[in-house]
């Protein structure tokens, strides 16, 4: 069973070696999306090669999941209203959010828009 829907966030602090996400990863059972996945990948090529940056994401490739294209109308609709609410929420971390409220577990941020939110264990 899955702990836990890992995000951009959190995919990014690991690989920086905050100790903190490296305990969590190194116990518990993680998730993530494909759409993580690229944005991880487009972060690490500012300072990597192209080579480098798909060695080290191609590490992640075993935790991705597959999540049903209909989960888009809840991403929609929460990042709707984490925006309404005057929170900075992209796309991508609705779909994580979405997609982690659909697997059942809760989603691992740092994210500070998501501090205090249901279904979130945030960790800085």
């Amino acid at each position: 069973m899955v702990d836990l829907f890992v995000d951009s966030y959190a995919l990014v602090a690991y690989l920086e070696g905050n100790p903190r996400y490296v305990r969590i990863f190194g116990r518990k059972s993680l998730a993530t999306s494909s759409m993580n996945l690229l944005e991880v990948y487009s972060t690490l090529l500012r300072k990597l090669t192209r080579d480098e940056a798909r060695a080290i994401t191609m590490g992640f490739i075993p935790i991705v999941v597959p999540l049903p294209p209909d989960l888009a109308y809840a991403a929609g609709d929460y990042r709707h209203a984490m925006r309404s609410a005057k929170k900075d929420c992209s796309y991508i971390d609705a779909w994580g959010y979405a997609g982690a409220r659909h697997l059942g577990i809760k989603f691992l941020t740092g994210d500070p828009a998501f501090k205090g939110e249901e279904n979130v264990e945030f960790v800085r």
